[in-house]
């Protein structure tokens, strides 16, 4: 509890922060003495509308009106280009200009197709969708947006698991905010089988009402996204969205080498950009991404102004912008060097 409270508030600082450095005009100021350059890659997820949007786990959703608002400022104030031409100007030693931008999108989800990808096509703008191979060939909604699922339509509220050491009354808020904890990183963790059997268990125990609702495209509708999106770049994410940090060896092979034959195999293409589940990675999985004849990856760095001096298999991005502000922010030559300047990144 006290760890998660101190990270509440250092986001918090930093987001007070950003917005004082962009209008104090003190962020203007930065990017004029410093002229930093380099290219910001932003991260999406779910894109749904408000009528689905109670069945998905709230730090994955935007929703549409604000999605649009920040495509609008990126097509009239920033340079957006897509990963493919991102990572040609690193492969040829250029450096993107301030206010080059990446859009990108995690998790294959099916509002990307019907509610995303038109307002990308509105205002003209390229991105790019990392897509779990395996998730998609059973158009199978992922375990976060299950577990919100079955919590919110639960008609049972004791939750026993005792390999996790979670007992909890449900009735009671804070015992799920302090359970949920516990579950995501066991499941953030764990491999496909072992997650399954955990949401089994909480499902039998919580007895939802209904189900839940498929949120993921299969791959009809990704080819269906190629097809009327053709600036809609594909990428992989792993098999079974696995932690590539916490899996090694035979397995993450299979992760990272069987999700670009998955791709080739249904898209009739050669992958070209991989992004690293939950951004964890270890040097064993990257040299795999590497070695499988990805062109680039996004994962976890504190590197995130890009530019060709950056590791082009580890590439980071930072959290989704929530407000127009942080948007404006992070996508200017302030960021991240700014926040810096006061100890905060």
């Amino acid at each position: 509890m006290v760890t998660s409270l101190l990270k509440k508030t250092w986001k918090r600082r930093r987001e007070v922060l950003a917005a004082s450095l962009y209008w104090s005009g003190l962020g203007y100021v930065f990017q004029t003495l410093r002229r930093p350059e380099g290219a910001i890659i932003l991260m999406y997820h779910s894109i749904a509308p408000d009528e689905v949007s109670g069945a998905i786990d709230p730090p994955n959703r935007m929703s549409p009106l604000a999605f649009e608002q920040q495509m609008a400022f990126l097509r009239e104030h920033r340079h957006v280009v897509s990963m493919g031409d991102l990572v040609a100007q690193l492969e040829t030693g250029k450096t993107p200009q301030a206010g080059t931008v990446c859009i990108t999108f995690d998790d294959g989800y099916l509002d990307n197709l019907t509610t995303a990808a038109p307002i990308l096509e509105k205002y003209q703008l390229p991105a790019t969708l990392f897509l779990p191979t395996g998730y998609i060939a059973r158009a199978e909604t992922q375990w976060a947006d299950v577990l919100h699922g079955l919590y919110s339509q639960r008609t049972g509220h004791a939750l026993r698991l005792p390999g996790l050491g979670v007992a909890v009354d449900l009735s009671q808020p804070a015992q799920w905010a302090a359970a949920r904890r516990t579950i995501h990183l066991h499941l953030l963790q764990s491999d496909y089988a072992e997650r399954s059997d955990v949401l089994r268990q909480v499902e039998q125990q919580l007895k939802p009402l209904g189900s839940v609702p498929r949120l993921t495209m299969n791959w009809d509708e990704v080819r269906e996204l190629t097809r009327r999106y053709p600036w809609f770049e594909l990428g992989g994410h792993s098999r079974d969205h696995i932690d590539l940090k916490t899996h090694g060896g035979a397995f993450a092979e299979q992760e990272i080498f069987g999700c670009a034959q998955d791709l080739q195999r249904e898209l009739g293409r050669a992958p070209q950009h991989f992004s690293f589940p939950y951004g964890r990675w270890r040097d064993e999985t990257r040299a795999m991404v590497q070695a499988a004849g990805w062109r680039s990856a996004v994962g976890a760095s504190n590197d995130f102004r890009i530019g060709p001096a950056n590791d082009r298999f580890v590439m980071a991005r930072p959290a989704t912008p929530n407000s127009m502000t942080e948007l404006r922010f992070r996508t200017s030559g302030a960021y991240p060097g700014a926040l810096a300047m006061f100890g905060l990144h």
